[in-house]
Order: structure tokens, then C-alpha cells, then sequence
């Protein structure tokens, strides 16, 4: 692969113009995310993450524009339970609160809620509009739902397809599982096991995942695929939906984010290593300034979207977004609120009649 160093791009802030975003921000307490963060790096568990479901955060949803190095606006759209996926498509807007999706059109607020939702991630629109693609990381599952129906069109288990290995906390091999059958013979072949047969009652924390689906995406060269990004296995891979099969198409990534396709390629960012991955090229975030001492060695680029040869980095250690053009080599550094924990973002901006419909929802924050 080649890699390139962003510091080596010429520093702009006229570039890109006027962005306008919309971001999830699932937490507005960083500072005691990045302490536990800290803390997990010295655990004896080979994952990242927390062995213990942690209290729910509080977070919500904000819009923002940039212009000339600086956010000029930011607004709080609503509050709500950790709020991870976002998706805008012409009149429709989608949003996650951990174990819920709301869908906003024109004059409605419709909710889609499922057993299996846990830690919900990423939701996206199809390209069709008429679907919506749900990553439900607490179970390793993805969902594709009808957006008018609310109903269940497609769902794909990690642990039913060649994913199912786990740790447990003294870091033992530990298989997931939410077949009975199954569960039974590993019961008495004395395989170490976790049978989750009633999800809201057996919800799995961060390092207890197998897979970690942190995001799904549609393939935009086949509408039969999909692309999933295996946070714990460092891994993006292609899935068949007609046969659920799956195959890696980017690899040996750290605890990565937000696989999808680009043109003939495939990306990714690969967050801990600070790297955005587009097919053979990486463009690396590990020489930029900003970062405080204690995170000296550490990188961790939450995510990245792109509009053409327009990329959009969320930089959680320097508290940035990281804007970059990749034809003309040019960046330019953005600093956020330093205690905002922004999980997602998309460009876009949403109409006054759907943020009035968000100003009267009620989500109860626990």
C-alpha cells in the first residue's frame, strides 16, 4: 500500500467553502470516555472496550456550519440516549437512540424497535429510498427494514455466519450464540459459551462482542450487497443477500469505522491507527498537530465521509475534523467542542418543519 502523510498537505481553510453538517454526538462528557478509553488499554482483554454495559449517556443531535477554518454555528437539535446514526435523503431524515430509529418525513415521526436492537450504530438510507439498513452492534446483527412499512426486510447474524468468537473476561475463548441447540452441544463438548436466547435480558458490552458491526452500507456498483465494518476483527467485508455469504475486501485495519465503497474502490478509516484506508492508499493523521500529551501516541479518527475528493475526518484526540482534499492536497483543522464525543456526521441541513416535529419529541433518557 502507499501511504501519505497529511502534514505534508498544504494548510487551507478556503477550499471547501460553506459546509453545512448534521452530527451525532453520543455523549457531551469526552473527557471521562477517553479516561475509561485510557484505563481499557491496560486490561488484560485482547479487545477494546468495556467488559461491563456502562450507565447510558446523554447526547444528542447538532447542526453545524463551517466556513473559513471555524464552525460559525452549532445548534442542538434534540436531546436524546446515545445517539449513533445518522442519514439525510432528500425529505427523509433518520436518527438512532441506542436501541431505537426515528424516521422523520415531511409531517411524521415514525420509531422502528426491535428484541435485537442494542447499541445501534449506523443507519442508512437505500439509494432507492424505500429501505433503511440498521447496524445493531450490542448483538452483531444487521437489520434492513421497509421505511413505510416499519417492517422487516433482511437480517444477517454474525454468529450464524462464520463470526461467532468472543472473549470472555479473563480473556478465554468464548463462543456467542442464540440457538438452543447449539448452546447444548457446547454444553456438553465443555466449550466455553454464551447463549443469549432473550437479548434484553443478555446485552453484550464493547469487548464482549464478537464481530462489533460498527457500521452497514449499501454497495453503490451492486444493490446486492452490502458492506459491513467488523470493529474488532479489523475488517470491512462484502455480504451477498441473497446467499448471506460474506468476503473481506479491506483487512488488517485498527478498530475501524465506516467501510464503503468509493468509485472502483473500497474505504475505510482505520481509527486507532489514525489512517484513512482508500483501497491501496492511505492517507495517514499521525504527524498533524493538536494532540495533548497524554494522547501522544494514541490516534483515534472516529469516522470520515466524503463528497467526491472532499473528506471529512472526525478527530476525537484533537478534537477536530480534519477536512481534506485528496486531488489537490489540501487540509485544513477544525476544532470542535472539546467534550463532545461526535460519533457520526453527514452533510446536510434539515427544514424548519422537521425540526419542529424533532422540537416536540419526547425521548426519555433512560
Amino acid at each position: 500500500m502507499n501511504k501519505l502523510d497529511l502534514n505534508t498537505f498544504k494548510r487551507d481553510n478556503s477550499f471547501y467553502g460553506e459546509l453545512n453538517l448534521l452530527l451525532t454526538v453520543k455523549s457531551f462528557e469526552l473527557k471521562k470516555i477517553r479516561e475509561r478509553y485510557l484505563a481499557s488499554k491496560k486490561n488484560n482483554n485482547s479487545k477494546v472496550g468495556s467488559v461491563e454495559r456502562r450507565e447510558k449517556a446523554r447526547g444528542g443531535i447538532i447542526e453545524i456550519k463551517i466556513k473559513d477554518g471555524s464552525v460559525l454555528y452549532e445548534n442542538k437539535i434534540i436531546d436524546c440516549v446515545e445517539p449513533r446514526g445518522i442519514d439525510l435523503i432528500d425529505t427523509y431524515f433518520a436518527f438512532s437512540s441506542e436501541n431505537k430509529v426515528f424516521i422523520v418525513d415531511e409531517n411524521k415521526i415514525n420509531v422502528i424497535q426491535d428484541d435485537w436492537f442494542s447499541y445501534i450504530h449506523t443507519v442508512k438510507f437505500s439509494p432507492c429510498k424505500k429501505n433503511i439498513l440498521i447496524s445493531s452492534s450490542g448483538f452483531d446483527v444487521i437489520f434492513e427494514f421497509d421505511v413505510f412499512l416499519l417492517s422487516k426486510k433482511f437480517e444477517w447474524f454474525a454468529w450464524e455466519n462464520g463470526f461467532n468468537k468472543s472473549v470472555d473476561k479473563n480473556n478465554k475463548e468464548l463462543f456467542l450464540t442464540k440457538d438452543e441447540k447449539i448452546a447444548k452441544s457446547w454444553k456438553r463438548d465443555h466449550i466455553n459459551f454464551k447463549l443469549i436466547k432473550t437479548p434484553n435480558s443478555g446485552s453484550l458490552p464493547t469487548a464482549l462482542r464478537a464481530a462489533f458491526i460498527n457500521s452497514v452500507n449499501y454497495n453503490n456498483q451492486n444493490s446486492n450487497q452490502l458492506l459491513a465494518t467488523l470493529f474488532h476483527k479489523g475488517s470491512v467485508c462484502l455480504i451477498d443477500k441473497k446467499t448471506k455469504r460474506s468476503q473481506i475486501v479491506l483487512d488488517g485495519l485498527s478498530s475501524p469505522h465506516g467501510g464503503k465503497a468509493y468509485e472502483n474502490e473500497f474505504m475505510a478509516t482505520s481509527t486507532a491507527s489514525g489512517e484513512v484506508v482508500l483501497g491501496n492508499q492511505i492517507y495517514s493523521f499521525t504527524n498533524l498537530e493538536g494532540k495533548l500529551a497524554s494522547l501522544a501516541n494514541l490516534e483515534w479518527i472516529q469516522n470520515t465521509i466524503n463528497r467526491g475528493d472532499l473528506f471529512i475526518s472526525i478527530d476525537s484526540n484533537r478534537n477536530s475534523f480534519i477536512i481534506f482534499d485528496i486531488k489537490n492536497k489540501l487540509i485544513d483543522i477544525v476544532p470542535f467542542n472539546d467534550n463532545w464525543a461526535i460519533q457520526d456526521l453527514i452533510f446536510g441541513k434539515l427544514k424548519p418543519e422537521k425540526i419542529k416535529l424533532l422540537d416536540d419529541l419526547q425521548i426519555p433518557m433512560n
